[in-house]
């Protein structure tokens, strides 16, 4: 059985980079394969490194492990390609969340949707396509998982508009739904669990949700479990159900980003300078996690509360056996190496006729099976009417948006800033717009 190269683009990031680690080493049919780390950053390229090369140690039949921060180095002869990347990042995103706030206009994070997704994934959408003409040039053949976000419009610019053989997008919101919010809310192991869902990436409706030991629909008791819950519980999410009769698999937050009137549920906004402070916190852990010199027993009194900052940063924690895969690749690595069949909740794919009632030739997310064959989308037939109407008012726009970033054309992203659902000015949408370009000219050249 020959075993895979897989090269990862973005790897040592402090939450993308060890559910890495931990999906690599809770699939030991593929032990033995090799992973090609690459990240622009080498100071963190060296720890992650070094971290992977622990993980290494506890394996049976140890992975070949090889960095570089050039890629063009290291894509040749890969097999799968995973791209994990972003530009500016928590600099950027501020800006795409704090400027729009200060001309009123009210978003969630943003980060996907409204004028800070639009910036992000105008900022993206260039980066991803010269990575894909090396992909191009140096690995034809392979197959390229995409994880960066904004991830639907990314895919679709990469298949539109780049040489690459084929391209999926892997988001765990719908598992983590099941094995982080719904298997607490219900008193449910989320191995008990499994859903139908279908929709856009990070706006997916579970359209089934049954216990797996019996068959039993879960809804009812979702439905009567939510009733009691406290009053913050997912506001928007429970009164959506309440109205519509679907869940949505993405919670408040993400979803929230496409709907106009999420912010009358309260959700609360976006802290950057505390998503900051974890973040620096988790990045100091795993240095000294990396050079065997943390101490876990100090860890709160050092870093502060464990829960907050992340519940998976101990060491016998993060490479712990688990059912469930974080970044969903392996799982799908895995059934194509050995051919055993797995059921993918939530894979992103063109739509070839997966959701009858939403455009081809967009990137929909739907349940999928991975076997020798590789990856299969489900079809689940057509949404129900409200439900799509949902979808299509950011499908509208996300091809607008593709285009515009591709071509640098204002005109494109200012019909995309009319379309969206949460633009309500007309006259304060043109100064965002211009204003956020202005701001973002060194990452937007195309935009003369």
């Amino acid at each position: 059985m020959k075993k895979p190269v897989t090269t990862i683009i973005g790897a040592a990031s402090t939450t993308f980079g060890p559910k890495v680690l931990r999906d690599i080493r809770n699939h030991p049919d593929i032990h033995g394969a090799e992973y090609r780390l690459v990240d622009i950053n080498q100071e963190r390229l060296d720890v992650y490194t070094k971290l992977a090369d622990r993980m290494n140690q506890t394996l049976a039949t140890p992975v070949t492990l090889k960095s570089t921060t050039d890629r063009r180095e290291l894509l040749a002869g890969s097999d799968y390609i995973v791209l994990s990347v972003d530009t500016g990042h928590y600099s950027t995103w501020r800006n795409d969340y704090e400027l729009p706030a200060s001309y009123g206009h009210k978003q969630i994070i943003g980060e996907l949707g409204g004028p800070g997704g639009m910036f992000h994934a105008m900022r993206q959408i260039p980066l991803h396509l010269e990575i894909a003409k090396d992909i191009a040039e140096l690995a034809p053949d392979a197959t390229v998982f995409v994880l960066s976000n904004p991830l639907n419009r990314i895919c679709l610019a990469l298949v539109g508009y780049s040489e690459v053989k084929e391209v999926i997008g892997l988001c765990h919101g719908v598992e983590m739904a099941i094995y982080l919010y719904l298997n607490k809310l219900l008193g449910i192991d989320g191995d008990d669990m499994e859903t139908v869902a279908a929709g856009i990436n990070h706006f997916t409706w579970i359209l089934e949700l049954r216990r797996k030991s019996n068959g039993e629909d879960l809804y009812p008791l979702l439905k009567e479990t939510l009733a009691k819950a406290a009053p913050d519980n997912q506001m928007m999410t429970r009164k959506l159900l309440d109205v519509f009769g679907y869940f949505l698999g993405t919670l408040d937050s993400h979803a929230g980003e496409y709907i106009p009137y999420a912010y009358d549920f309260d959700i609360p906004p976006m802290n950057f300078d505390a998503y900051l402070d974890n973040e620096h916190k988790r990045w100091d852990y795993l240095k000294e996690l990396a050079n065997d010199q943390a101490q876990w027993d100090k860890f709160d009194q050092k870093y502060g509360s464990q829960a907050a900052i992340s519940e998976e940063l101990r060491l016998d924690e993060l490479f712990a056996p688990r059912s469930w895969a974080d970044t969903l690749i392996w799982p799908i690595i895995n059934a194509v190496v050995t051919n055993k069949r797995h059921w993918m909740p939530a894979v992103n794919m063109v739509n070839h006729g997966q959701i009858d009632n939403l455009p081809r030739d967009i990137f929909v997310e739907t349940p999928a099976i991975a076997d020798s064959t590789g990856v299969q989308p489900v079809g689940v037939g057509a949404l129900p009417k409200p439900l799509a109407a949902f979808l299509q008012r950011d499908i509208d726009q996300m091809e607008l948006i593709v285009e515009g970033a591709v071509k640098g054309d204002r005109n494109l992203i200012l019909q995309a800033m009319y379309l969206d659902p949460s633009t309500f000015s007309v006259r304060n949408t043109e100064k965002i717009l211009d204003e956020m370009l202005k701001i973002n000219a060194e990452y937007l050249p195309q935009f003369k």
